[in-house]
């Protein structure tokens, strides 16, 4: 009998043993920690005519901006980071909210505005020059792909140097006083936007990233130029989240213009940013809970020498130059325990690039040459010089003629449609973002083939008819819709559905849309517009921007009639200083 209750007594304590189990390896399995969810990269925002003359929007004293942004990840807690990394003073913002956007954008649900607080609970806070801060840990939830709005006052004008260009839409309140805890932003709110060619810019003042508190979260973070500054973030997070992956942030780290090894110069050097080697480690390597890193970079390094506007001012880029380069990326990754995945760089012939509103590039077999051996560089050197593999994007290039993308894919030559977009996104092997097995397309998810060119509208010379019949504003097409269709090579029904939405016609005036005109694309689709609305107040911010816009014009105007110089200064492609200078990395 005593053999019988001790053999009991061990398959009791076995079975409450083995009961154990699941909970203790559930709790060390689930852990909770931040991921980056939402990012736009910090640019020294402004115009450099020399090395005296600088130019910068900013925000009226007494006003309050609203930034609209997309989360990628869902949790119960968010942290908001602000930067004035580039700013000549201290900058202080008095008060910040975040709330859930409501019906249009530039409205919140009331019930959800949330108090943001600094520095263990302070409303205000003041980041030195050169310095980034986070928010403290705010109890907020936010869900995937669900837009939520950030609006922060400022009691004091403040200059915009710190600002990101991509990734979220801002909105600058028509009347002025603090707005942060209110549903609207009263008559009407002015969006801060500008286009130029196929790029739009909407500009976002200090606010750079926002982590989710999540469980087993990690983030992957896209990092590159202009190609990567779209909807493909975007596109690879709706493609986890329809797949049921729910723990995965995806980061956009793009920024217009961007090289691998040399921040930005000449007019607008500024806003193409620092060479990417040198801000890797603040907008990739060092982003919350980052584990995989993809790299599209390196097509400005082998065009910008090329420009006609460049002849004479920098050598042509070596394809040992740009390896290099890689090399030294690869080996910051490495030393993060991260995993990182270059892609393969894509062609440029057709585009032509406006500077001044004359064509400044020519498609050439040499640049062509350098980016193919590149290429295959990428495509045979991984295990060679630890970064985890390549993305070859081959299939976006022409059948008929590799030196060119596929003529729907692309707006200009080099920047890609929703068509590109979308196979790009699946091109992305699933191992580059931490999947281990096959996932749907996202074309599938759209219902899109991205290689099926959209049907082209016929045309018809037939005469028009004379009629009284009133025109059906009902079936023709928004301006709006028309623009981006022709941006796109698409017609209006073809855009892609889901969360991708087409451009809004509310436009800011910015002071550097002159030079982005003349110098990204040749002219403006659509012109912009300042809203006046019938609330005087907002006139301090439309002076604003109306004496930075004509002191920028006076200025083109001084620096076209000197011959491209000004006096004592030299060229002004090389000018710029602080970031914007040419580095010499060989």
């Amino acid at each position: 009998m005593k053999k019988i209750k001790k053999a009991l007594s061990l398959i009791f304590a076995l079975v409450m043993l083995l009961c154990c189990f699941p909970a203790e390896i559930t709790a060390s399995a689930a852990q909770y920690n931040w991921a980056g969810a939402w990012g736009s990269p910090a640019v020294e925002s402004g115009v450099v005519l020399g090395d005296r003359l600088h130019m910068q929007d900013y925000i009226p004293a007494g006003s309050t901006i609203r930034t609209v942004l997309t989360p990628t990840l869902s949790g119960s807690k968010i942290r908001l980071k602000f930067s004035n990394l580039y700013g000549q003073a201290p900058l202080t913002i008095n008060e910040v909210t975040v709330a859930q956007t409501g019906s249009t954008d530039d409205m919140v649900d009331g019930n959800t505005i949330t108090q943001v607080t600094f520095n263990g609970g302070h409303k205000d806070v003041t980041i030195a020059p050169g310095s980034e801060i986070f928010s403290d840990e705010i109890n907020f939830r936010v869900t995937a792909l669900k837009k939520i709005s950030v609006s922060s006052y400022y009691k004091s004008t403040t200059t915009m140097y710190t600002t990101g260009l991509y990734n979220a839409k801002t909105y600058l309140a028509s009347s002025l006083g603090n707005r942060t805890h209110k549903e609207g932003m009263t008559v009407f709110a002015t969006k801060f936007q500008f286009t130029s060619g196929a790029i739009t810019y909407t500009p976002i003042p200090f606010l750079t990233r926002l982590d989710v508190y999540a469980q087993d979260a990690y983030s992957v973070v896209i990092i590159g130029d202009s190609t990567v500054t779209n909807e493909i973030p975007l596109m690879l997070a709706e493609k986890l989240q329809k797949n049921g992956i729910t723990n995965v942030g995806v980061v956009m780290s793009g920024i217009i213009g961007n090289e691998l090894l040399n921040d930005g110069t000449g007019l607008l050097g500024k806003i193409y940013g620092e060479a990417l080697l040198d801000r890797a480690k603040r907008d990739a390597f060092d982003v919350a809970g980052v584990k995989y890193v993809i790299v599209k970079i390196g097509v400005n390094d082998v065009l910008h020498p090329m420009l006609d506007s460049n002849q004479g001012k920098m050598p042509l880029m070596q394809p040992s130059q740009v390896i290099k380069g890689y090399r030294e990326l690869a080996q910051q990754a490495y030393g993060k325990g991260i995993k990182m995945y270059l892609c393969t760089r894509t062609p440029y012939k057709g585009y032509e690039r406006a500077f001044m509103g004359s064509k400044d590039l020519t498609w050439t077999q040499q640049g062509e040459n350098t980016l193919l051996e590149i290429n295959s560089w990428v495509k045979n050197s991984s295990t060679s010089y630890n970064y985890a593999g390549y993305i070859n994007l081959d299939a976006v290039r022409d059948p008929q003629d590799s030196a060119k993308l596929r003529s729907h894919m692309t707006a200009d030559g080099v920047h890609f449609t929703k068509y590109g977009q979308i196979a790009i996104t699946d091109l992305i092997p699933e191992e580059a973002y931490g999947v281990n097995r096959e996932l749907t397309d996202y074309a599938k998810v759209v219902n899109i083939d991205p290689y099926e060119a959209p049907a082209v509208a016929e045309t018809t010379t037939k005469a028009p008819e004379t009629t009284t019949k009133a025109p059906e504003a009902t079936t023709a097409p928004t301006p709006e819709a028309t623009t981006s269709a022709q941006q796109q090579g698409e017609t209006p029904t073809n855009l892609a559905p889901g969360i991708i939405a087409t451009p809004e016609t509310t436009t800011l005036s910015n002071a550097n849309q002159i030079f982005l005109d003349d110098q990204n694309g040749g002219g403006n689709s659509g012109g912009s517009v300042i809203n006046t609305g019938s609330n005087g107040t907002v006139l301090m911010a439309i002076f604003a921007v109306l004496a930075t816009f004509g002191m920028a014009m006076i200025a083109v105007s001084a620096f076209m009639l000197s011959g491209m110089k000004t006096a004592g200064q030299g060229s002004l492609i090389k000018g710029g200083n602080g970031r914007a200078r040419q580095k010499k990395r060989v």
